[in-house]
């Protein structure tokens, strides 16, 4: 068993609809604290108060406040997996464009979502168990990332394209991760940097051009 998996093994995930539905409320509570505090002053406790619920029944889910940001690590990852980019525009003529496209939707939604900001890039809540759980799913969404290529062009055979793909997440998270530091947020101009160093190491293994499909349906 790995360290990852004692620490994810702490959260006690309830079975019951009743319970389930306490586990869902007490993140709701935590979520709408980090919307305004940082994660420091966000304790059981204060949890507890949020969602007007005893402390104890707080520390049977969460025996510690750091694995109530684990858990929303989870909530956080699911819905940008499922929710960013789910196909390819017409209009999207080189990869060059979709990559783009498809990291500015993620812009985007770090945006509108400033606990997921603190949580998942790099910000007071970020954990070790947290950035495992991060890169697992730079893996899920580097699939995707093949998927929609492969809906709008035709593919060469290309060594390890999925570990490469993980590369670029890794080389754009950092320097989101910078201008959260900086700003508070994903800025424009933070983003216009990481679309060049991911369109930069990108030419290291995609071909300068791909032939568009002429036939999308049979796409994968």
């Amino acid at each position: 068993m790995t360290i990852n998996e004692l620490t994810r093994a702490e959260i006690r995930r309830p079975a019951q609809k009743r319970s389930r539905a306490r586990f869902e409320a007490i993140l709701d509570g935590a979520e709408r604290l980090l919307d305004t505090l940082p994660p420091s002053a966000i304790s059981i406790h204060a949890i507890a108060a949020e969602v007007e619920i005893s402390p104890p029944s707080i520390y049977h889910f969460f025996p510690e406040p750091q694995l109530v940001f684990s858990a929303l690590a989870e909530r956080y990852l699911k819905r940008f997996e499922e929710g960013v980019l789910t196909s390819v525009p017409d209009e999207v003529a080189s990869w060059q464009d979709l990559q783009t496209l498809q990291y500015r939707a993620g812009q985007q939604w770090f945006n509108a979502h400033p606990a997921a900001r603190q949580v998942l890039l790099g910000g007071p809540a970020w954990s070790s168990d947290i950035r495992t759980q991060d890169l697992d799913s730079n893996y899920v969404t580097a699939g995707r990332s093949i998927e929609l290529m492969a809906q709008r062009f035709v593919m060469p055979e290309i060594p390890d394209l999925h570990d490469r793909l993980v590369e670029v997440i890794v080389i754009n998270d950092a320097i989101w991760s910078l201008s959260i530091r900086r700003h508070g947020l994903i800025t424009d101009a933070m983003e216009e940097q990481a679309r060049r160093a991911r369109i930069a190491y990108s030419r290291t293994f995609l071909p300068e051009y791909l032939p568009l499909r002429t036939d999308r349906k049979t796409a994968p």
